[in-house]
């Protein structure tokens, strides 16, 4: 009976402070898993006329973000590479990055994916993944892995989904 009460009791505080996450449509040609406390999109646009759409949200001292970049332009994959990586090593600054390990390229079905992992300043550990299929870009990141298991950040980061169709 004592056992029974304990693995309940444990099952009850690993349901509580297990984020849940939903899916959501971010905008037109992606959904992704987001906090379903947390969902709400800040949207901004850039000089270029490309929307950028934010969410971000903290649970636990674990920080699950998201940034979706809807371009003006469709470029091909190896353009597109390039603008990903671009924008993940500019993110890096104001995130106060000082180290990333390696980055892995996957390009799969007419989408590329590079997941990274960083390490910032105050020795907090990151996983980061950007995703893009030429007309839009998705730039996900959990900081404090360490605070968290593997399933829980890799359901967030491998979450993200383009549409079928654009």
């Amino acid at each position: 009976m004592e056992n029974l009460f304990v693995f309940l009791a444990t099952s009850l505080v690993l349901r509580v402070t297990t984020p849940r996450f939903r899916r959501y449509i971010v905008c037109p040609g992606c959904s992704s898993l987001l906090n379903s406390r947390a969902r709400t999109l800040h949207i901004r646009h850039t000089k270029e006329g490309d929307k950028l759409l934010f969410n971000e949200y903290a649970c636990d001292g674990v920080t699950y973000g998201l940034v979706c970049v809807q371009m003006q332009k469709r470029y091909g994959l190896d353009k597109a590479e390039s603008i990903l990586m671009n924008f993940m090593n500019r993110v890096r600054r104001p995130m106060r990055i000082l180290f990333n390990t390696s980055m892995e390229t996957d390009v799969q079905q007419h989408q590329l994916t590079l997941t990274d992992y960083w390490q910032d300043k105050a020795g907090i550990d990151w996983k980061v993944k950007g995703y893009t299929n030429g007309k839009l870009i998705a730039f996900l990141y959990v900081k404090n892995i360490t605070d968290t298991t593997v399933k829980n950040h890799d359901a967030y980061l491998n979450g993200f989904r383009f549409s079928a169709v654009l």
